[in-house]
């Protein structure tokens, strides 16, 4: 399984190489900064730490899950996944520029 996965990456031309690599770069990217930021916050990514104006009156954030330190975490590890095909497709550039 392993060599058809290689044999079908060096297929590709220069550039698709290059194109999917910059992809999962950035991918991997935003989920390790997502992760990290609600990791560190503990609150969920679309509640932000800013209190609310409801009204006449501020209303407080709640406070710092431990569920979300943790999905904060599962967030880092689905960009780390995203990060490994990053390294493959642009060793597979670097070896089709090569030769």
């Amino acid at each position: 399984m392993l060599y058809m996965a290689v044999t079908l990456a060096v297929a590709d031309s220069l550039g698709e190489h290059l194109k999917l690599a910059a992809f999962t770069t950035m991918a991997a990217v935003v989920f390790i900064w997502l992760g990290r930021r609600q990791r560190r916050t503990g609150r969920g990514l679309l509640a932000p730490k800013e209190t609310v104006r409801v009204a006449d009156r501020l209303v407080p954030p709640p406070p710092p899950s431990r569920g979300h330190r943790a999905s904060g975490c599962l967030w880092i590890v689905t960009g780390s996944i995203f990060a490994v095909p990053a390294v493959f497709n642009f060793a597979a550039a670097v070896r089709e520029l090569l030769g």
